[in-house]
């Protein structure tokens, strides 16, 4: 019998996620941000305690998700050589700091970037209110299998975006991030030993392990909050491309533009000087921009 082909992975049958989430996982997903590092500072207390407590937008991409579907060996995937490329968050109401939801995934394209090249998977997830059937918000992610390219199917498509304006950024945050902080963001769903395990790590060609990309798209996602009338919690669209690897102990450094209802940003690693997310795009109120 031949190999499975992530060719055939648009279609694959990927059973609905079930969370029952409270005050505490809120609470835990903003301390995997780094939030609260501040003493003195209780501009942050609003993320980690339970009196006002407030949910960071992003953290929608942890509730009802599991990324088990992509070691399913039926799918194709080297889940060994799978990382993160890109997310796009929308929300439909603002997140709740507990609730019980659910999700549905589906896969809506493979693009073939060549051989040693590797291969995009273009996924959707929809989370719903679970009292109700109303739906919360959704992902769109994209993850690059690395070593599944050379299939001979078609190849990708660059998100849209309108590009970085031509003057320096009205806002900029530094976030000095903790050495430990990706074992903490991990106890939130994502269990990726690329991110834990040393010598995952290195199998993978990396110096050390590395913090998640929605880890910094969500200490982003603060910064931006910080410039906003409504703070974070008016955030509804958050989105960018994740261009460059990073890691814990560094200070990620967010750029930030506003233009009329939407918001430009890119985040770059103030230690090597990378980019480390760009194309980044968010917006508020209900108007959905990324």
């Amino acid at each position: 019998m031949s190999a499975p082909s992530i060719h055939h992975l648009v279609g694959f049958e990927i059973p609905d996620q079930y969370q029952d989430y409270d005050e505490r996982d809120s609470i835990l997903y903003a301390l995997g941000l780094g939030m609260g590092q501040l003493v003195g500072d209780s501009s942050e207390l609003r993320y980690v305690y339970e009196k006002n407590l407030t949910a960071i937008p992003t953290q929608l991409a942890v509730l009802a998700g599991s990324s088990d579907w992509m070691r399913d060996t039926r799918t194709g995937i080297c889940w060994e050589q799978l990382v993160a490329l890109s997310h796009d968050l929308r929300l439909s109401r603002p997140l709740s700091a507990s609730g019980k939801v659910y999700s549905k995934t589906v896969v809506e394209n493979v693009y073939d970037r060549g051989i040693g090249r590797g291969a995009i998977i273009k996924w959707k997830r929809v989370v719903y209110d679970a009292t109700n059937g109303e739906e919360i918000g959704t992902i769109d992610g994209q993850a690059l299998a690395r070593g599944d390219g050379g299939f001979g199917g078609e190849p990708p498509i660059r998100r849209e975006f309108p590009g970085i304006p031509q003057r320096q950024p009205d806002y900029i945050s530094e976030h000095r991030t903790l050495p430990g902080q990706a074992l903490i963001y991990r106890l939130s769903g994502d269990w990726n030993p690329l991110h834990a395990d040393p010598e995952v790590a290195r199998e993978a060609g990396l110096e050390a392990p590395i913090l998640h990309g929605l880890c910094n798209l969500g200490i982003a996602a603060v910064a931006i909050g910080r410039t906003l009338v409504g703070g974070v919690g008016s955030l509804m669209a958050i989105g960018g491309r994740y261009s460059s690897i990073f890691f814990p102990g560094d200070s990620l450094r967010t750029e930030i533009w506003h233009e009329d209802s939407a918001v430009l940003f890119r985040c770059i690693s103030c230690r090597t000087k990378h980019v480390v997310i760009e194309d980044g795009l968010a917006s508020i109120a209900n108007v959905h921009g990324s």
